[in-house]
């Protein structure tokens, strides 16, 4: 039994253990002097000893204390005792929104909606107050009788992340809620963290779920929010309305700028939206079909959540729908649906048009289109020749337009670039076509990144592409999701293969030892400014990029402070990049 339970704090009787968290620990306890129910969090010893964070948890509990709404836990009092520091709080009976979640059993529209304009009113009290939660979640969402919501720990990640090294911050369960400027730990993270943090609890009710595989590492939940793409969530749950499909994407925006700029705009979004819903009009069934993309980043159930029961048909229904999917998103990577065009012009630099649509100026290299006849254009000021030519699945064309004489200006000639999207309507010339045999590019980027052929367009290729390409010798050019890029040359003959893997990771081995430069010592290591949950000698696994890596320890000086560390693309596996410190004692 805790050694807690029974003994009296001030005139508060410790009663039962509510919960415990990388903070300390929170009892249920009954306020002898007034004869009600609070809540107290003794706050963890080794942090509270920390004056630094005592300074830091003062002046926020006297800012949380001023927080008088009915749908935020109020803080009465804040205690130095024999103890340790402690908050007491207002007790809330109930259950917490992730409890009443690892029930398996989605909640009806209506009653999400209900409980989120409530969440949202509170952050836009919060926030109009000059306080930032930092933490939504939905174990900090509590429901009272009625479903009343109270929020917790208002604040207390801010302190929680200024305290000293033995605190931790990349629990999963917290990192599926937090902003991408969060994880990245840029100076502008504002209320509209919150808002984002707010918008992945909702995409959790509405689909029962959080997008993020079971077994992934915390670096790859944070490089998905930061980088990858959140899959909608009616991809999850199909019965979801598109209306409120499009609020939840608003709210969890990768760019801060496109997400609701207020708490209170996402309540009138979500009332506004409720308002317009019939009785009855989206009642769901204890589990929806769930369909999942295998092409796409994969979804799976919360780690923490146990399996959605669904009915036979419902699954053996689900499970055709994925093999189609699977099938049609699949087969364009072995059988690849379209043809190939490069189309040259005689003189060089005439517009070229296929199907009437302007591709670009000559050359046109690689140009994608379905099998079947193509209509060609090429456009020299007023002069134009047309023609056709047939493509088929799987094979490239070579196609040279050249101009033989010059053309007659009619006066009803129109130039396309300049006045039109057609073009002009007169023959000069014609095409010389000839069929060229296919090589394959084998393409992949690891573990993200895109990679474009030649002049080509970007595409995906996460766990590897193939690409048919004309013979010869082609620049590929992969594309990290930081922005960076690698390029190479690759021959292929005709029916012949090749290929390139690009990484976009790499780690960070971060030493300090002390001026002596022989003694290791040990510090608290921070990436781009945000601690990281760990010590030197540690090695770091990140995206390629360019990072502001530092060190920190209590009693000592860091020589350098910060050094700039940039992960460069690879086509030899992952970088490795040492980094050194030396502490000096004050």
């Amino acid at each position: 039994m805790d050694p807690m339970i029974g003994r009296t704090i001030d005139s508060y009787k410790i009663l039962e253990v509510l919960g415990r968290g990388g903070m300390g620990v929170v009892y249920k306890a009954v306020d002898t002097t007034l004869d009600r129910d609070v809540a107290i969090k003794m706050m963890d010893v080794l942090i509270a000893t920390d004056p630094n964070f005592l300074k830091r948890f003062q002046s926020e509990a006297k800012a949380l204390a001023k927080l008088q709404n009915p749908n935020i836990v109020s803080i009465f009092a804040l205690r130095q005792t024999e103890f340790g520091i402690c908050i007491v709080m207002e007790f809330v009976k109930g259950k917490t929104l992730a409890d009443v979640l690892k029930q398996s059993v989605l909640l009806p529209i209506p009653r999400v909606i209900h409980i989120f304009k409530q969440l949202l009113t509170a952050l836009d009290h919060a926030h109009k107050g000059g306080v930032i939660h930092r933490d939504i979640k939905p174990g900090n969402v509590m429901l009272a009788e009625g479903d009343v919501v109270k929020v917790t720990d208002f604040g207390l990640a801010k302190i929680q992340r200024g305290a000293v090294s033995t605190v931790t911050m990349g629990t999963a369960g917290t990192l599926y809620y937090m902003s991408p400027e969060q994880i990245r730990g840029l100076g502008q993270v504002d209320h509209r963290g919150d808002i984002y943090s707010a918008g992945m609890a909702l995409y959790e009710c509405l689909t029962g779920r959080v997008p993020f595989n079971a077994d992934d590492s915390d670096f790859a939940v944070a490089q998905m929010i930061v980088e990858g793409k959140i899959p909608p969530p009616d991809k999850l749950n199909p019965s979801l309305p598109k209306e409120l499909v499009k609020i939840v994407l608003k709210s969890i925006d990768k760019d801060p700028a496109r997400r609701y700029q207020a708490a209170a705009e996402m309540v009138a979004a979500l009332a506004q939206f409720g308002a317009s819903m019939k009785p009855g009009q989206y009642k769901l069934a204890e589990a929806p079909t769930i369909v999942s993309s295998v092409a796409s980043e994969p979804v799976v159930a919360h780690p923490a959540r146990k399996p959605v029961p669904v009915r036979l048909y419902a699954t053996i229904g689900a499970a055709a729908v994925v093999l189609l999917v699977t099938y049609f998103l699949v087969r364009p990577l072995v059988f690849p649906d379209e043809g190939l065009l490069t189309i040259r012009t005689n003189p060089p630099g005439g517009r070229i048009y296929v199907d009437n649509v302007l591709a670009e100026k000559s050359p046109v290299v690689n140009y994608g289109v379905d099998p079947g006849a193509r209509r060609l254009t090429a456009v020299w000021g007023q002069s134009r020749f047309d023609t056709t030519v047939t493509v088929e699945r799987g094979k490239a064309v070579n196609v040279l337009l050249a101009l033989r004489k010059p053309a007659e200006q009619p006066k009803s000639s129109i130039d396309p670039g300049t006045a039109s999207s057609s073009p002009p309507t007169e023959n000069v010339s014609v095409p010389e076509t000839k069929e060229v045999a296919m090589g394959t590019l084998v393409l992949e980027a690891v573990p993200f990144g895109e990679v474009k052929v030649d002049d080509g367009d970007y595409r995906s290729a996460e766990g590897g592409i193939r690409v048919p390409v004309p013979p010869g010798s082609r620049t590929v050019t992969f594309k990290g999701r930081s922005g960076m890029t690698k390029e190479t040359r690759l021959h292929v003959g005709a029916g012949e293969t090749n290929g390139a893997k690009c990484y976009f990771s790499g780690e960070i081995r971060v030493v300090t030892t002390l001026t002596d430069g022989k003694s290791f010592a040990w510090a608290s290591i921070a990436v781009d400014g945000v601690p990281q949950d760990k010590t030197t000698p540690a090695t770091l696994q990140l995206p390629s990029g360019r990072y502001k890596i530092g060190v920190s320890r209590q009693g000592f000086d860091a020589i350098p402070k910060e050094q700039i560390v940039t992960l460069e693309p690879s086509f030899d596996g992952p970088r490795k990049v040492p980094v050194s410190f030396k502490l000096r004692a004050h």
